[in-house]
């Protein structure tokens, strides 16, 4: 009997180990074998037991009641809501620790592109994934209200740069940080000002930045561009910005502007109007920021694209309608189809064969098109 006793009870010791291996193993052992984790997004108000449920359907929680004894008797943990990413070598037993401490939380960017107007900002913030589009119904002025600033233009005000979210955060807090950090540089970089500036405030300053930003493709023109347009401003000349025609025209503007464009009255035409357009055109970006703020001292007064993305500056009308002319012939040796198909055989040599075929690669990589000038 004693025998009999002492085998039934090693057979439970041993059943009981084997049994608290496997449960240690379940919970303890690496579930997550991608290289880049998997994901998971908590809604918000689902219960434990859902959780688990959607844990198990996508391969992540492979014995699901097991792992239900685990987590349930843990009566003070609260689920934290979120999109997680439970990286390579997760367990079990760490994902819920993720699920409860709401750490690991999936960090989707944002970009707002230099040059960008805040139409273009608003078209691309309604696009992104994972955000609320709490915006998407507001005009401009009601988005400034909501800012804080309901009597402030939108455009130009919000900085240029990558900004991290979470998954169902309302676009509005890309915007606030957006807004709050363009008016930190802004004020720095006023407070750091050249002397002798020719604006009256750093919202001027901001509306050259976003002049500069629209002309200048190389950083290092930049500068230079800034001391035309002071020098045309204190010699009370007119800008004669072309993107400021291309604002005003909104979406008229097709690709190209005409003569009759340059002589439309427009609040932010240039051509007619003398000094600063009322508003930012663009969101400049910290160079150009800077570039107005520190313009380069010289005596251009004239400026024309080379068609390279550099510009030829000049100091007299003269020598700017030499360069003009220069750039028109330019733009010519460009178009020419002759020239366009050697070159780009060159490139990719028995694969275009005709012309439509070399204008939308060109179209599609404009870089190419600045090789093919004299």
């Amino acid at each position: 009997m004693k025998k009999s006793i002492s085998y039934t009870l090693i057979v439970g010791v041993l059943l009981l180990g084997s049994f608290l291996g496997f449960c240690a193993n379940a919970l303890f052992s690496k579930v997550v074998t991608e290289e880049n984790g998997v994901t998971y997004y908590l809604r918000p108000g689902i219960s434990k037991k859902v959780v688990i449920t959607e844990l198990s359907q996508q391969g992540i929680i492979r014995h699901p009641l097991l792992f239900s004894l685990y987590v349930y008797p843990q009566k003070s943990s609260q689920l934290k809501t979120g999109e997680y990413l439970f990286p390579k070598g997760s367990t079990p037993a760490s994902i819920w620790k993720q699920l409860t401490n709401g750490t690991g939380h999936v960090y989707h960017p944002f970009t707002i592109v230099p040059g960008w107007t805040f139409h273009q900002l608003r078209e691309a913030l309604n696009k992104a994934e994972g955000l609320r589009h709490v915006t998407s119904e507001l005009n401009d002025k009601q988005i400034m209200e909501r800012l804080g600033y309901p009597d402030l233009a939108p455009e130009g005000q919000f900085f240029p740069e990558t900004y991290s979210y979470t998954r169902n955060n309302p676009d509005l807090v890309i915007l606030k940080r957006a807004f709050d950090y363009m008016q930190k540089r802004l004020k720095e970089a006023w407070q750091n000002r050249a002397p002798d500036l020719p604006y009256k405030n750093e919202y001027e300053a901001l509306t050259a930045a976003s002049l500069i930003e629209k002309e200048a493709y190389l950083d290092a023109e930049r500068p230079v561009i800034a001391g035309v347009l002071v020098n045309r401003i204190r010699h009370n000349m007119p800008l004669q910005f072309d993107p400021t025609v291309i604002y005003g025209m909104g979406d008229r503007y097709a690709g190209k502007i005409h003569k009759e464009n340059l002589q439309e009255d427009t609040a932010y035409n240039t051509y007619v109007h003398k000094g600063l357009p009322p508003t930012p055109i663009a969101m400049p970006s910290l160079v150009s920021i800077e570039a107005a703020m520190h313009p380069q001292q010289n005596d251009y007064y004239y400026f024309v694209a080379k068609g390279d993305g550099s510009h030829q500056f000049s100091r007299t009308l003269d020598e700017h309608n030499t360069a003009v002319a220069k750039s028109i012939k330019r733009r010519e040796s460009y178009f020419n189809p002759s020239r366009i198909q050697e070159y780009l055989n060159t490139l990719f040599p028995g694969t275009l064969k005709n012309y439509s075929q070399n204008a939308i690669l060109l179209k599609a990589y404009p870089k190419i098109g600045s090789k093919l000038f004299v």
